[in-house]
């Protein structure tokens, strides 16, 4: 059997690991893989230079959605009774972010790390990755969505998470999220960009 590709959501490009690039022999059966940390690796880097900008990351993690915007994108019947909803719609059971919150931070690193616990029957070793960063940068003046700011400060947050055969026997997806928030010297969110539907790409053998 070869494997076969499915996007969703409009993703171009699809990283796999070795293994999951292998095909599967004739008559193939799923074996039995012990709990292997190793294969399920959670990187977290945040970078402030100082205790403000220790503050205004923890206040970009903080910045929750407006609820009427991420339902008005959702696939989720029903919808969640959650005050702090970050994700609009679930492939593979795995919940897919419309934001980057602190929430979502902790989700995708409890779910990597649980992986890396469980004892699953596979065709190939199942393996996941997420990895989360946040850098300040401080700004006179900036232009972000056609709009301008002053004497604030500029967080930007990228997730990448990946997992392989860990969800499911036979599927696997990737995705990468951006959000950048933009404070000021107080620490309140004056504008956000890069909420919304993400892009998800998911391979079936």
């Amino acid at each position: 059997m070869k494997p076969l590709l499915h996007l969703a959501f409009g993703a171009a490009l699809l990283c796999l690991t070795a293994g999951a690039n292998a095909s599967l022999l004739p008559g193939a059966e799923p074996k039995e893989w012990e709990p292997n940390p190793a294969k399920h690796v959670v990187t977290i880097t945040r970078t402030p230079k100082d205790a403000t900008e220790t503050k205004m990351i923890a206040a970009a993690e903080a910045a929750t959605p407006p609820e009427a915007d991420v339902l008005a994108v959702a696939k989720l019947d029903p919808a969640p009774a959650d005050p702090k909803l970050w994700w609009s719609n679930e492939q593979l059971g795995i919940k897919i972010p419309y934001a980057i919150t602190a929430e979502a931070i902790a989700y995708y690193s409890a779910l990597v790390e649980g992986y890396g616990k469980q004892s699953v029957k596979r065709y190939i070793e199942p393996s996941s990755r997420f990895n989360y960063q946040a850098a300040v940068t401080k700004h006179d003046t900036i232009e972000l969505d056609g709009k301008n700011f002053s004497d604030v400060y500029l967080v930007t947050m990228t997730l990448n998470f990946s997992e392989d055969f860990a969800a499911s026997g036979t599927e696997g997806m990737t995705f990468t999220k951006e959000r950048k928030v933009v404070l000021d010297k107080d620490g309140k969110a004056l504008h956000i960009s890069g909420d919304g539907a993400t892009q998800v790409a998911i391979v079936a053998i």
